[in-house]
């Protein structure tokens, strides 16, 4: 399954569990996810802590009627958490966490994962800003994830079997934040917790997971005024070779902040691009109009194109329910991920713009304030579904895939694209 994460993630990423803003309302729009390396993940090398913790592991709504949803759902809750409980006093008295306890087998071992609104995508790689949110995904997490949100997954399975699929997604994601916190600082946990469950999310802090763990202390050497970034940057510098996906673009650290080994008018186009990355929607505007994936079509003067994606980010109080978004989102904090490729199997929007207007493109961008100042921007560069060439450039989406990514060959679903 480690040898080939980034598979087993996307089935249930770009699965039918993953269909539907319920269903996708417990992930946070961008994070990334690590995993357990096996050596230091007690369930594998520890057979007596194995046998102990195996009864708590059993999944919820194989047998699903919807009178006994209150009481199954607590019953699986209740073993979820007596589980973690013990898991949490067995690495208490294990080795402290370090490097190693981090899988580096291959370049599956490090995925970014975008939420769409009602769908998700993963990549290889480290894409993005720092993320807010990572996970660390032992092996009874990553195989509880997939016999949960795959394997047992029924399509057409009743309203109890639907709802508690969703809900044990919600306890897989805690467990897999508390397991990434346990590499921070011992001190610094609780304010990295707090700020990930904010307003209402503290009240299922304290109803629905279990305690966290602010004792035991990390094995590694991090900044504790700001242990996340120390943590990133560590990670990058040591794990470079197996960032499928470097990201100058969004993590611009040297000024040049474009893919080295790409042509000098992609390098300036993927400069310009850069300025509207790194900046919440309160101070970019533009990000409150532009639709969850957009794609971005760049023309060069050789006949060649680059396609971008441009990723919606928003941003949430906290991800702790499956319904009540809207309470928790929080505009002004939205982001905007700029990144080759296509990342999504709904494109939302298309525009086409030539390498020379690219800096007015960005410009024009920068410059929205409302609605009325987006239009514009859509007038002039625009692919709307009433365009004469529509179909040229919406198809060309897919011979792109086919020339850059042939094993991800498909046909995209239009079915949400938007006629901004």
């Amino acid at each position: 399954m480690l040898d080939n994460a980034e598979y087993f993630v996307r089935t249930f990423i770009r699965g039918p569990v993953c269909r539907g803003q319920i269903a996708t309302d417990v992930i946070r729009d961008q994070f990334w996810t690590l995993f357990q390396a096996p050596e230091s993940d007690l369930y594998i090398t520890d057979a007596n802590y194995r046998e102990q913790v195996t009864p708590l592991l059993a999944v919820p709504g194989q047998v699903a009627q919807l009178r006994n949803l209150t009481q199954a759902w607590s019953d699986s809750q209740d073993m979820r958490n007596q589980y973690d409980q013990l898991r949490s006093d067995a690495y208490a008295d294990a080795s402290a966490p370090s490097w190693a306890s981090i899988w580096t087998g291959n370049d599956n071992a490090l995925l970014s994962i975008f939420r769409h609104y009602d769908s998700a995508t993963v990549s290889k790689g480290l894409i993005g800003a720092t993320p807010q949110t990572l996970w660390l995904m032992d092996y009874p997490l990553l195989e509880r994830t997939y016999y949960q949100l795959v394997v047992n997954f029924d399509v057409f399975g009743n309203v109890s079997h639907q709802t508690q699929t969703r809900l044990y997604f919600d306890l897989i994601r805690n467990g897999a934040e508390m397991n990434f916190l346990r590499l921070m600082p011992a001190q610094s946990r609780q304010a990295l917790l707090d700020d990930w469950y904010q307003d209402s999310g503290r009240l299922k802090l304290w109803l629905s997971y279990p305690e966290l763990d602010t004792d035991s202390e990390t094995g590694l050497v991090l900044d504790p005024a700001k242990p996340k970034q120390s943590f990133i940057e560590a990670l990058l510098a040591r794990y470079g070779r197996l960032n499928a996906r470097p990201d100058p673009i969004n993590r611009c650290s040297s000024g040049n902040c474009y893919r080295n080994n790409v042509s000098p008018p992609v390098q300036a186009v993927e400069q310009r691009l850069s300025r509207l990355t790194g900046k919440p929607a309160a101070s970019l505007a533009v990000i409150e109009q532009l639709p969850e994936v957009a794609l971005l079509r760049v023309e060069l003067a050789d006949g060649q194109r680059e396609i971008y994606s441009l990723m919606r980010n928003r941003a949430h109080s906290s991800v702790a329910f499956i319904s009540g978004e809207s309470l928790r989102y929080q505009p002004g904090l939205d982001t905007l991920t700029i990144y080759p490729g296509v990342h999504t199997s709904y494109p939302n929007f298309i525009f086409n713009v030539t390498a020379a207007q690219v800096p007015d493109f960005v410009a024009a961008l920068q410059q929205v304030k409302d609605p009325q100042g987006f239009e514009r921007v859509t007038q002039r560069w625009g692919i709307r579904r009433s365009h004469p060439q529509f179909w040229r450039y919406f198809h060309d989406l897919s011979r792109y895939i086919r020339e850059t990514e042939p094993v991800e060959d498909g046909v995209l679903d239009m079915n949400r694209y938007e006629n901004l």
